[in-house]
């Protein structure tokens, strides 16, 4: 009967060891089960917060590229008009020219003429 009682007291204690772990375990689990939830609020919230930063980014890149596209526009535009000018300059300076060099010729040709008439 005594062996009995002490095999019996030692499956107890084993029992109260065992429930013991099994509480503890079950502690752990809720914390870990809580841990988890937590990580999975914060990652939602990184998530989007980085979604929000993206599209942010994204928007600003968009911006400086019209900027940049409008400026270079802009300069081209400013370039072909300057360069129009310059060549509408050019042909009236040639037209220009080329009448002071006809009017040059004539007077040149008439000066010859008065010059023979002197040296005959």
């Amino acid at each position: 009967s005594s062996g009995i009682n002490a095999e019996y007291g030692e499956v107890q204690e084993r029992h109260a060891q065992q429930a013991s772990q099994l509480s503890s375990t079950a502690l752990h689990v809720q914390c870990l089960q809580a841990e988890n939830e937590k990580l999975s609020q914060v990652i939602a919230a990184l998530t989007s917060a980085h979604k929000t930063e993206t599209e942010t980014q994204k928007f600003r890149n968009l911006l400086v590229f019209r900027q940049y596209k409008d400026y270079h526009e802009d300069m081209r535009r400013e370039m072909a008009m300057r360069y129009e000018q310059l060549v509408a300059s050019c042909v009236q300076d040639a037209i220009f020219l080329s009448s002071k060099n006809a009017e040059l010729t004539a007077e040149n040709t008439e000066l010859k003429k008065k010059l023979r008439h002197f040296t005959m």
